[in-house]
């Protein structure tokens, strides 16, 4: 394996390791409930593909650091019925492949 692609395994790997679950994100399962105000704080995008949830803030902020150093999409939003941090975003974790 490249170096870069080390660089990008290790990366995908820290990302992994912040988040507490993710989900298919989608506009027929979610619309509903955004709508509902389940989700604040944030834009809501459903070009995006997946969810992610974060115990707290600091590892949002973490997680946003490598989403933006990958070249992905996102967006922070708040789910109120867990009370996380979440972010919606085109990147595909590797438990997603």
């Amino acid at each position: 394996m490249s170096k870069m692609g080390e660089i990008y395994l290790d990366k995908c790997m820290d990302f992994q390791r912040l988040h507490e679950t993710s989900m298919e994100w989608n506009k027929e399962t979610w619309f509903e409930q955004a709508n509902l105000d389940r989700f604040i704080d944030g834009r809501i995008d459903f070009s995006h593909r997946y969810i992610y949830w974060f115990e707290n803030y600091a590892t949002v902020m973490a997680a946003r650091d490598i989403l933006a150093l990958l070249g992905e999409d996102y967006s922070e939003i708040f789910d109120t019925a867990t009370e996380q941090w979440c972010i919606t975003s085109t990147y595909q974790d590797l438990a997603w492949l």
